[in-house]
């Protein structure tokens, strides 16, 4: 044949799927004396090793957070009293936003990624809202306050009182236009996912 077939949104509801990341990071161990930059080292690699998969947030990108975690011994070279120790997480292909989407706090708004909106909304029977979601697909976490329901790319889901998390549910990337009937607040909760 000529050209090639794209399997790689086979088994994935359509999306495409991505391989774990790796960060690499370098960092200096400053200490009095060399007894001491071999104890601190050795705290260190406990604090890193045994800690499983975590939040990984970097200083540049401060927002967000990578889950990952250590899954090899860092390596370690001695410079007199200074130790350089360079570290491989082992991640997961995306970034979480720190805040929920909705969260306009103005020191931490990002006006290049982030979109002013409402998240919460006062529902009298029926109400059609409109969220944007500036990432992957993600499943929200929708508050109600009443029994309600809500239509969402032409499928109805039950809303019961409290947190619902409907993991047939997606937000896709843009607008996403939901229609919620019933009487009560109702509100959503997510992250921006992101590459």
């Amino acid at each position: 044949m000529n050209g090639f077939y794209d399997f790689s949104t086979i088994g994935s509801n359509g999306e495409i799927v991505y391989n774990q990341r790796e960060i690499i990071i370098k960092f200096g161990i400053d200490t009095a004396n060399r007894k001491a930059l071999y104890v601190q080292y050795s705290k260190i690699l406990e604090w890193l090793v045994d800690v499983g998969q975590t939040q990984l947030i970097l200083d540049e990108i401060n927002d967000y957070y990578f889950i990952g975690e250590v899954e090899n011994i860092p390596t370690f070279q001695e410079i007199i009293m200074f130790g350089e120790l360079e570290v491989k997480f082992t991640c997961e292909p995306f970034k979480t936003s720190i805040g929920y989407v909705g969260n306009d706090v103005w020191d931490t708004f990002n006006f290049e990624e982030d979109v002013v909106q409402d998240m919460s909304f006062n529902v009298v029977s029926t109400k059609t809202l409109s969220i944007y979601n500036a990432g992957r697909l993600i499943t929200p976490i929708i508050n109600s306050s009443a029994a309600m329901t809500a239509v969402i790319g032409g499928k109805t889901y039950n809303l019961g009182i409290g947190d619902n998390k409907i993991y047939g549910l997606k937000l896709q990337n843009g607008y996403n236009s939901i229609i919620i009937n019933g009487t009560g607040l109702v509100k959503f909760l997510f992250r921006k996912v992101v590459l």
